[in-house]
């Protein structure tokens, strides 16, 4: 026999009392998270403090220029064209940079801090129109000011103009060298450029080598993405190399740099077949799509009835809709619609008729559940989500998705989420989010229009919230590190406090905390996981 524990709520349980007094709607996040932003010195509300002062200037494309900031703002101008796949950087080791784009038909984009955890600033975004664009650059909260670099490349055609290219034949190596009088890259190194034509699904391992710099390899492929490698083996081996699998046809660019500024010196870069045994990057190809099966209960009749878990589930997929992510054969299962049968067969159906780039989304929002007494796992327990008509199991789940090798994004907003872990680990290209580790409750989210706080931050974070970069895709590190960072900023000042239980059903008191699961580095940081605007293209169905 086994016990199930489901105690009255227990899926998404609500605290009463001073646990949620920062407990206020999500709808307005400006107010659930403005103590704790005050506590850090960091608001929303930059907008508010905006600099008056102002001075122009010209940027140019694959051109920088170094300025002094004392207070106040600098506006540069840049003439670009429609289509154009902008990346500027800015960079200073005086002051805490923000940076901002405006151009025609209200386009706006704005970076505080790059994603890697630097105070630097980096746009990478595409160009809706022709047009003259404006780039401003100020301080945080403008305080502070110092010597600052801004330079701004299309990575589309990142060769600078009057730079030599020379052609890199597969199979080969080319010699080269490094010197003060070449090209500089986005962040200020010398750099060389090389052609590669390639085909989709070529598995190729780049290499840069040399004796006296530390080497940097950067790869533009044709749709204006980027990959790049410093250390081939960590720390002792200061040599560059990738192995990717190639997205589609076309030319792909090669810049070998060094890591550092001001390095000079003889390299050699080389293209071969990838290992059979190298796990290879695999870029998105620009079209990413979302294969979302959303899950949402909350009219249970079997167990206690929870608030908005099933508006959960519609509002991802309207989100996703809403920037051209959602694929047409996605799936919204609500309350009586949410059972077992149907969930297992519009799985199957949707991992069919997914394309080798797409990402499938599992989201569910409703009860989860802790049974002791099994031998599925070490700790004799496991994890349920609660579906209309019955349980299903964490180790099921896994068994659905064993035969799956596509990119999985798991999203759980329920009782002891983390025990879903497994299903992330058993494959590589596999990202869980999950409201709480594997022995406690998750909280409802009172007042917020929401059945749980996980399930208002993933719905914000792909209304564009987590596209950092402003690149319009979202990476597996970007959604990732907003995730964890709203989280962890909306309950700064009281932590959400619940129960625990352990595997010998001992209950103690406990606090929910945000799980991101990549699986060990098995979803890379970079990885694009959507692309807004892709969902229109023709699905082409994945080989069986």
């Amino acid at each position: 026999m086994f016990k199930r524990v489901l105690l009255s709520g227990a899926g998404v349980i609500a605290l009463a009392g001073a646990a949620f007094a920062v407990a206020t709607p999500i709808g307005s996040a400006g107010e659930v998270f403005a103590s704790a932003e005050a506590e850090t010195g960091k608001t929303d509300g930059k907008q508010n403090r905006k600099p008056t002062a102002s001075t122009s200037g010209e940027l140019t494309l694959g051109q920088s220029v170094t300025r002094d900031l004392q207070r106040g703002q600098h506006t540069f101008t840049l003439e670009a064209e429609t289509g154009q796949r902008l990346r500027v950087s800015l960079s200073s080791d005086d002051f805490d940079t923000v940076l901002r784009v405006t151009g025609p038909d209200g386009f706006s984009v704005e970076n505080d801090d790059e994603p890697g955890g630097t105070l630097n600033s980096l746009i990478d975004t595409s160009l809706p129109a022709s047009g003259t664009y404006r780039v401003t650059v100020s301080s945080y909260g403008n305080q502070g000011g110092g010597t600052y670099r801004l330079a701004a490349i299309d990575t589309l055609n990142p060769v600078p103009a009057g730079a030599e290219v020379r052609t890199l034949p597969f199979g080969q190596s080319v010699n080269g060298a490094l010197a003060r009088s070449d090209a500089t890259s986005l962040s200020g190194q010398n750099v060389d450029y090389y052609r590669f034509i390639g085909s989709a699904g070529q598995r190729v391992t780049f290499d840069v080598e040399s004796d006296r710099i530390d080497t940097f390899l950067t790869i533009y492929l044709p749709d204006g993405s980027i990959e790049e490698n410093d250390d081939r083996g960590g720390l002792e081996d200061t040599n560059s190399s990738l192995s990717i699998t190639l997205p589609i046809d076309g030319t792909y660019t090669v810049a070998a740099s060094s890591y550092a500024r001001g390095e000079s010196g003889p390299y050699t870069v080389s293209t071969r077949e990838a290992d059979p045994s190298i796990r290879t990057v695999r870029p998105s190809s620009g079209q990413a799509q979302v294969f979302a099966l959303s899950v949402g209960v909350s009219e249970y009749e079997r167990i206690s009835v929870l608030t908005r878990t099933d508006e959960d589930a519609l509002r991802v997929n309207a989100a996703l809709r809403a920037n051209g992510m959602l694929a047409p054969q996605s799936v919204t299962l609500i309350d009586e619609e949410a059972t077992r049968a149907n969930f297992r067969r519009h799985l199957t159906e949707m991992t069919q008729a997914m394309g080798t780039d797409d990402t499938l989304l599992i989201f569910f929002s409703g009860h989860g559940d802790k049974v002791e007494n099994m031998d599925t796992e070490r700790d004799g327990s496991a994890e349920t989500i609660e579906l209309f008509d019955d349980a299903l199991f964490d180790y099921e789940l896994a068994e659905m998705l064993g035969d799956f090798d596509g990119r999985l994004l798991l999203v759980i907003d329920a009782c002891f989420a983390g025990g879903f872990d497994q299903v992330i680990d058993q494959r590589d290209e596999r990202m869980g989010i999950f409201s709480s580790d594997a022995d406690t409750l998750s909280l409802v989210a009172q007042g917020d229009k929401a059945g749980g706080y996980i399930s208002v931050l993933f719905r914000q974070a792909l209304e564009g919230a987590a596209d950092m970069d402003g690149d319009r895709a979202i990476a597996a590190g970007e959604l990732g590190e907003y995730m964890r960072r709203e989280f962890y900023r909306m309950v700064l000042e009281t932590p959400l406090a619940t129960d625990a239980e352990d595997f010998r059903d001992h209950q103690v008191a406990g606090f929910q905390h945000i799980i991101v699961d990549r699986g060990g580095d098995g979803m890379p940081f970079q990885q694009v996981l959507m692309n807004y605007d892709s969902a229109g293209t023709r699905t082409v169905a994945r080989a069986n």
